[in-house]
C-alpha cells in the first residue's frame, strides 16, 4: 500500500492511517460482510488533525470519493497469456450523524491485520504532525525501505535509497498514476517504462528538476527533518545528453543512530553540509580567486573545519605577498602554520556552528552555479 503510485490529499492520508492504527489496535468493528469498519466522530478527528472547530462535511466528501476509487494490484501480461488481480481497498466511506466511517475490503484483512512480516511501523502522531502532503508520502516512502536489508546502509546506519526520478514523481503524487494515460503505460508491460508513463500525463507539474527540487523535495524534506524520526538527504543523479537528472538518491538515517554517531564525534558530513561548507570557504577566500578545485583541497585538509581554515587564511592575510596562496593555506593547516607574530583571532563559525546555519535555496542555487562556473574555469 505504501509503494502503490497514487495522488491523494494530506487529509486523505492522515485518515487513512488513522484507520488502520485503529486496526491494530483492534478499535474497530466488523459489518454482515466481514469488512472492518473503522469509525472516528468530528470531535476525534478534529483532536487528532488539530483542526478548528466545525463541521468536516465539506472536507470529509471529496476524501470519501477519492478513499473508495482506490486500488492495488499487479498486472503481468508475460504470464500465462496475461494475468492481473486488482483489489479495491476502501468499500465505502460515509459520513452520518457526525461519524465518518470506512469499510475495509474483507480481501485486504491478512494485509493489514495481525501483520507478522513486511509491515512497516509508523508513530501516528509523526504522520498527522506533517503539514505537507508530500513530505507524508516521501516519509512514507523512505522510512519503509529504512528496515530493509535490500537498500545498502553503511557504517554510520545511514541507508542509500535510489529513485528513478519519474517513479518517484508517480509515488508521491506529483503526477496523477491514476489518469487513463499514464495508467495504461504503467498496466500494458511487466517492466513500467516510468518516464514514458509520465510523459503520457496531460498535467504538467514541476516537469523541471530544479522545480521539483525547490518545491517538492526541498520542502518535503526539510519538514522531515524537523518533525520525524529520520534526518534525509538527497542528490540527484545525472547523465546522458545534456547531463539531465534521471533520479534522485537518498541518504536516510534514523535519529537515535545519528545522535549516537553525533555524540561518539563520528558522523560524516552529509554532501548537503559539505556543499554549504564550501560556499562559506568560497566567501572568506574570494579575494585570493580560489576556483572549485582550490576549494575541495582545502576542505580535504582541515577536515571540514572552517577555524582551521581562517586561522590560516589570518596567517596569510599576514604574511603580505604569497605566489602560491592556496598551497600555502594547505601547509599551514597541515603543519601547523607559519606565525611568526601572535595574530589574535575572533573565533569563526566551527563546524557545529556552521551546520546550523541556514541559507535560502535561491542563494544557494546562485552559489552552485558561482562555484560550478569556477569549477568549469579551472
Amino acid at each position: 500500500m505504501i509503494s502503490a503510485k497514487y495522488a491523494s490529499s494530506l487529509l486523505e492520508n492522515k485518515i487513512t492511517a488513522i484507520s488502520l492504527a485503529k486496526i491494530q489496535k483492534q478499535e474497530y468493528t466488523e459489518d454482515e460482510n466481514g469488512r472492518m469498519v473503522c469509525s472516528m466522530t468530528g470531535a476525534e478527528l478534529r483532536h487528532l488533525l488539530h483542526a478548528n472547530k466545525g463541521s468536516f462535511y465539506s472536507q470529509l466528501e471529496p476524501v470519501a470519493i477519492n478513499m473508495t476509487s482506490r486500488s492495488i494490484g499487479f498486472s503481468d501480461p508475460s504470464r500465462n497469456g496475461g494475468e492481473f488481480e486488482y483489489i479495491s481497498v476502501i468499500d465505502k466511506a460515509k459520513y452520518k450523524d457526525g461519524v465518518f466511517s470506512v469499510y475495509f475490503n474483507p480481501d485486504l484483512r491478512y494485509y493489514i491485520s495481525e501483520l507478522e512480516k513486511n509491515f512497516t511501523i509508523f508513530e501516528l502522531p509523526i504522520m498527522l504532525n506533517f503539514k505537507n502532503g508530500y513530505s507524508f508520502r516521501l516519509y512514507e516512502l523512505l522510512s519503509s525501505r529504512a528496515y530493509s536489508s535490500k537498500y545498502e546502509k553503511n557504517q554510520t546506519g545511514t541507508y542509500k535509497i535510489t529513485f528513478n526520478l519519474s517513479e518517484l514523481k508517480l509515488s508521491m503524487g506529483v503526477v496523477n498514476a491514476e489518469l487513463d494515460a499514464v495508467r495504461r503505460e504503467l498496466n500494458t508491460k511487466k517492466v513500467p517504462d516510468y518516464d514514458k508513463a509520465v510523459a503520457q500525463s496531460p498535467e504538467k507539474k514541476f516537469e523541471k528538476w530544479y522545480e521539483f527540487r525547490r518545491c517538492v523535495l526541498n520542502v518535503a524534506t526539510e519538514e522531515i527533518n524537523e518533525k520525524s524520526d529520520i534526518y534525509v538527504e538527497f542528490k540527484p543523479l545525472q547523465g546522458g545528453v545534456g547531463n539531465k537528472t534521471y533520479g534522485v538518491e537518498f541518504y536516510v538515517t534514523r535519529k537515535n543512530q545519528r545522535k549516537e554517531k553525533q555524540d561518539q564525534g563520528q558522523v560524516d558530513l552529509t554532501e548537503d553540509q559539505k556543499f554549504q561548507f564550501h560556499i562559506q570557504l568560497n566567501s572568506l577566500l574570494q579575494e585570493y580567486q580560489v576556483n572549485l578545485n582550490d576549494i575541495l583541497a582545502i576542505s580535504q585538509a582541515s577536515g571540514y573545519n572552517y577555524d582551521l581554515v581562517a586561522e590560516a587564511k589570518a596567517q596569510l592575510d599576514y604574511a603580505g605577498d604569497v605566489k602560491n596562496p592556496v598551497g600555502w593555506l594547505i601547509s599551514c593547516i597541515k603543519k601547523g602554520g607559519y606565525q611568526t607574530t601572535p595574530v589574535k583571532m575572533a573565533k569563526k563559525n566551527s563546524f557545529h556552528n556552521f551546520e546550523q546555519r541556514k541559507y535560502s535555496r535561491e542563494q544557494m542555487d546562485d552559489l552552485e552555479k558561482i562555484l560550478l562556473n569556477q569549477g568549469r574555469k579551472s
